[in-house]
């Protein structure tokens, strides 16, 4: 009677496991059938539904002021000032580059000056000496003769035809004319040379454009740059923003000034924010414009946070949104994303922007999928989904 008691138990545990198998039993044309111990995955068809007049939409925080410090000049880098996070005044020196080869090319600029200056003092006395004393060259017809015989030479050459002696100082006086202003030239290149020389020296200094602090640093002492360079990353952190991509049709519910809320990474408590900037132009691809929301001072956030910001849908509750489950949520840094199965039975990762959470715990999502797909519902407890 046992025995009998045991067969039909067993069997009836046979029959139940193979119905559960081949109701869950999902099939991926490209790649087979599950492998025998894997679960199967639970694929949810996306629906859509109207969840309120206020739209969700995730961003980070970035500081309101930060720049990318370059090198300005080739170089070795011989002085980095701190490390990531470290505070810096205005004008303090961050990074710095070994100007040997400069200075000894300035050395070198400055003999050239030295020797222009004594060029430039030569020509303005040659210049004086024909100005004053025009006859001090000895004259060719008395074969070298002092300058002082040219009183009784000159008169009698004019008479022959063989010159002019007026037009002939003349020319001597501009020969020298263009000497001394050839030899200012001189001086004023070398000294050019010079000035820039000079500012490319302070170019080898990299100083804080105004208070801040290091975000990221790219170079170590040693490390040899050229121009163009990064060297490090450079932010005022004091004032931070929320710096969101916008559909463009939400654009229209705010203007520069108008408060909404926000909340941050792991604070559920929402703050107030304010529409600081909303750039000019439109993304072609996304159809979204970048838009700026000022954070209040004193909050707890800091450069990279993830943040949602909620503003007002336009259309109210008139306009359907696709609806999933969070559970088929999953993040990629700050940003959320789904698990789509294309048309081929593939499994590729879509980015998504979230908006506002339902009461039945159902998110909205205002771009990246469609009502209809078909995404992973639980894509924790399956380990086949890839890139």
């Amino acid at each position: 009677m046992n025995h009998l008691f045991r067969s039909v138990f067993y069997s009836g545990i046979l029959v139940l496991g193979c119905q559960f198998i081949g109701s869950n039993t999902w099939a991926n044309d490209s790649e087979g059938a599950q492998g025998a111990g894997t679960p199967p995955p639970k694929i949810y068809t996306v629906g859509s539904g109207s969840v309120g007049g206020i739209l969700r939409l995730g961003g980070s925080v970035v500081p309101d002021q930060i720049v990318n410090l370059t090198a300005q000049m080739p170089g070795d880098v011989s002085f980095v000032a701190g490390q990531e996070g470290d505070a810096f005044r205005q004008g303090e020196v961050l990074v710095s580059l070994d100007p040997k080869t400069l200075l000894a090319k300035r050395e070198q600029i400055l003999a050239q000056i030295a020797s222009a200056e004594a060029g430039y003092r030569n020509a303005l006395v040659q210049y004086r000496q024909e100005l004053v004393n025009p006859y001090s060259q000895g004259n060719t017809m008395l074969g070298g003769a002092p300058g002082m015989f040219s009183i009784f030479s000159d008169p009698a050459r004019s008479l022959m035809g063989q010159g002019d002696p007026d037009v002939e100082r003349g020319s001597n006086l501009y020969a020298h004319g263009v000497q001394v202003e050839t030899a200012a030239n001189a001086v004023n290149q070398a000294n050019a040379a010079l000035r820039e020389l000079d500012e490319s020296l302070q170019n080898a200094n990299s100083y804080a454009p105004f208070d801040g602090v290091i975000l990221k640093k790219m170079v170590e002492q040693g490390d040899i740059v050229q121009p163009g360079m990064p060297l490090v990353s450079f932010a005022d952190i004091t004032r931070l923003q929320i710096r969101v991509e916008v559909p463009t049709r939400l654009l229209r519910a705010i203007q520069v000034g108008h408060q909404v809320q926000a909340s941050l990474d792991g604070q559920a408590a929402p703050i107030p924010v304010r529409v600081d900037r909303i750039f000019p132009m439109a993304d072609a691809g996304g159809h979204t414009t970048t838009v700026k929301f000022a954070l209040p001072d004193g909050v707890p956030a800091h450069s990279g946070m993830y943040a949602e910001v909620m503003l007002p849908d336009p259309d109210g509750n008139a306009t359907a949104l696709p609806t999933i489950p969070e559970s088929a949520m999953v993040w990629r840094g700050s940003l959320p994303a789904v698990y789509k199965v294309e048309e081929d039975g593939s499994i590729k990762l879509r980015l998504i922007r979230v908006g506002e959470q339902a009461a039945n715990g159902m998110f909205s999502v205002v771009s990246g999928i469609r009502a209809g797909d078909r995404i992973l519902e639980d894509p924790s407890l399956n380990t086949r989904a890839s890139h």
